[in-house]
């Protein structure tokens, strides 16, 4: 078989199977269900699994979902990739992915959705992908990260999901924390709550676009993750004081387009 690397949702009503091939499975958002030799477990951002060929598996959505799926054969031509897969797949298993890895992840989710049909770039995620999960178990195989969060990669992340909403979970599953675990290590290292960091970040781009891009303030309410012109000139005038349309007026100058929203 050849290689294939793809995004999907699984459906609700469970299924079970084997196959001939390896399988890699990497959780992108909501929640699924697996059962590996026995182990029930929920794959959702931040976790993953490994599944050996011939070996027996159940799985299901639960509620809207998606997922990585990463389908390998069992012999390669290449001898050091066929290490990297004897060794990822010695045993069916479940992982955790650290936030490095969860961003890398992302990227490449959103290249292979807008690029379903091109299997050069399907193996190219492939590589890439086994390459940094083979280096992470190398490092610290299924380690918690501890100690601070690394807002550098966080702000990246909220950065490449700036146009829509980011529920505290989601965010919590990058680090692989519980929600809870997540929002207090949060507030105790940045003083604020995970949904006013994101609001910060947003409006900070907004700002930052409104001095540099002549869009319409509408279309930077949808980039920007706002639901509408309005909701973004509430939020901007609460932080800055001034609507969006006067601040680019005070900046570049008058901006006609933006004029009939201005009061809003």
């Amino acid at each position: 078989m050849t290689r294939s690397t793809k995004v999907l949702s699984l459906p609700t009503r469970s299924d079970k199977h084997d196959h001939a091939h390896h399988q890699l499975v990497f959780g992108l958002e909501g929640d699924t269900a697996f059962e590996l030799v026995g182990r029930s477990r929920e794959v959702r951002i931040g976790h993953g699994c490994l599944v050996p060929c011939a070996t027996d598996h159940i799985f299901s959505g639960l509620g809207d979902n998606r997922i990585v799926v990463m389908d390998l054969p069992t012999e390669s031509h290449d001898r050091l990739q066929q290490e990297k897969i004897d060794r990822l797949f010695d045993q069916a298993s479940y992982f955790q992915c650290p936030p490095d890895l969860q961003l890398l992840l992302r990227s490449l989710s959103r290249e292979l959705r807008h690029n379903p049909a091109d299997t050069l770039l399907q193996e190219a995620c492939s590589n890439t992908l086994l390459c940094a999960l083979q280096r992470q178990f190398d490092q610290s195989p299924m380690a918690r990260p501890q100690g601070r969060l690394n807002l550098e990669l966080l702000d990246d992340y909220i950065d490449l999901h700036i146009d829509r909403r980011l529920p505290v979970e989601e965010l919590a599953g990058l680090f692989c924390l519980a929600s809870s675990q997540f929002y207090a290590r949060f507030r105790d290292q940045t003083g604020m709550t995970p949904n006013q960091y994101v609001s910060e970040r947003r409006l900070q781009a907004v700002r930052q676009a409104l001095m540099h891009a002549p869009d319409p303030i509408a279309q930077l309410a949808s980039r920007f993750g706002f639901c509408n012109q309005s909701a973004l000139t509430r939020a901007f005038r609460q932080r800055f004081d001034l609507s969006p349309a006067q601040f680019r007026r005070q900046r570049n100058g008058y901006a006609p387009e933006d004029t009939a929203k201005d009061s809003e």
